[in-house]
């Protein structure tokens, strides 16, 4: 077995059986977003305790790169904390832009699985609006706090 078919289990699996699917009942910060060009939906939602994420849930649908990226995203960023969680979305941007390859990154996980996306620019949106939502909730978060980052 290739690595290549490694992994496209790996993505299936995600698409097929969902890690955090359902919704946070009152979220301490949520986001959901859509990509008009495939027509993927996502919606997250996370709840805190302290500065760790206790519970995270998505919801949504489109394709199975979108789906599967969002179950990654979801079951890597549970019992984390958002400063943690600013790095991983930070990762996995470099990881699309081609910047770092996925053995540079294995604190992605599963998520390292989506690293071929980045060869097709039509579907890296797919790949990262999970990401981009989770972003959006810790920049939620962390405006709440007052401690917004300058960029």
């Amino acid at each position: 077995m290739s690595i290549d078919d490694l992994y496209q289990e790996v993505i299936l699996d995600h698409f097929r059986r969902p890690r955090c699917r359902g919704c946070v009942t009152h979220p301490d910060a949520d986001s959901a977003l859509y990509n008009p060009l495939c027509g993927d939906q996502i919606n997250v939602g996370i709840k805190l305790n302290q500065s760790v994420i206790e519970e995270i849930a998505f919801q949504g649908q489109g394709c199975s790169i979108s789906q599967a990226s969002a179950s990654m995203m979801s079951e890597l960023c549970r019992g984390k904390t958002i400063e943690e969680v600013d790095k991983l979305c930070a990762m996995f941007r470099e990881l699309m832009r081609g910047e770092r390859s996925a053995d540079q990154l294995p604190e992605l996980g599963d998520a390292v699985s989506l690293e071929g996306v980045r060869k097709f620019s039509a579907r890296v949106k797919c790949a990262m609006l999970a990401w981009e939502a989770i972003a959006n909730c810790v920049e939620e978060i962390k405006s709440k706090r007052g401690t917004l980052k300058v960029v």
